[in-house]
């Protein structure tokens, strides 16, 4: 494991500690901060070979308007294959129906390093977590296409901090056994791909992977007529239900 990659590490496990609330805008906006703002100037320069400390890092950000600090949110972490990291659209109302907060960093898609953008998602707990109540049971992290694919590498990896994810079409099988592999085992991972999507085959492969390696908690949602895209409302919601436990079975398809 490379330095940076253990600094990673053990930033994930510092950011399981919870932090005092500062503010609780809703709706769609955009928040932007660095990486001494996040973790303090010690922490920032342990981390300064993957990314400067003081240069700002922009999130697009989503909090439902029904937000109550009394009632904690799921997280969902979402790593973009492209520069934006907006949010879908129409996926809004099933992120409020499940009481679920949306951050996804800007530029850090397909064509930035790994690390970085490993960094981004990890760090996202700790960005949402100083002005929002989360309920630390339901972080979740989710990407699209080589977004999937890195979200698959930040949920083994970093399978303490992120109890989810949703790897839509793209995903990766881990290359070394994962440090943390009997909590990797107890957490919770849909698959989503599409009858047209060209990481079907892969995709259903690495779902086989995971099955053989003990981790019982998948699903596999092969969704007809779909391509290499994200999935509509209605199939985030069933990943997400999946995720929080309403459906206990694992599944070998969404059909």
């Amino acid at each position: 494991m490379s330095r940076q990659l253990a600094l990673l590490y053990a930033v994930s496990v510092a950011l399981l500690t919870p932090v005092a609330l500062a503010a609780e805008q809703t709706g769609e906006f955009v928040l932007t901060s660095t990486l001494t703002d996040i973790l303090g100037a010690p922490g920032a320069a342990q981390l300064e070979a993957i990314y400067p400390p003081g240069e700002p890092i922009r999130w697009d950000v989503f909090v439902p308007e029904t937000y109550d600090a009394a009632a904690p949110a799921g997280l969902l972490v979402y790593i973009s294959p492209t520069v934006s990291g907006r949010l879908p659209d129409r996926w809004g109302r099933v992120l409020a129906e499940h009481n679920l907060i949306w951050v996804s960093a800007n530029d850090g898609g397909n064509a930035e390093n790994v690390q970085r953008r490993a960094l981004f998602a990890v760090i996202s707990p700790t960005l949402i977590g100083s002005q929002y109540a989360l309920d630390r049971d339901r972080m979740y992290v989710s990407g699209l296409s080589g977004g999937g694919k890195m979200a698959s590498m930040v949920a083994t990896d970093h399978a303490q901090l992120f109890s989810g994810a949703i790897f839509i079409c793209g995903v990766e099988f881990w290359d070394a056994e994962p440090r943390q592999l009997d909590r990797v085992r107890r957490n919770r991972y849909v698959f989503v791909t599409g009858e047209h999507d060209q990481a079907l085959r892969p995709t259903r492969r690495t779902f086989g992977r995971y099955r053989k390696a003990g981790v019982s908690g998948v699903k596999l949602m092969e969704i007809d007529g779909m391509g290499h895209e994200n999935p509509d409302p209605a199939r985030l919601a069933e990943a997400i239900e999946f995720l929080d436990g309403a459906d206990d079975t694992v599944q070998e398809n969404g059909q």
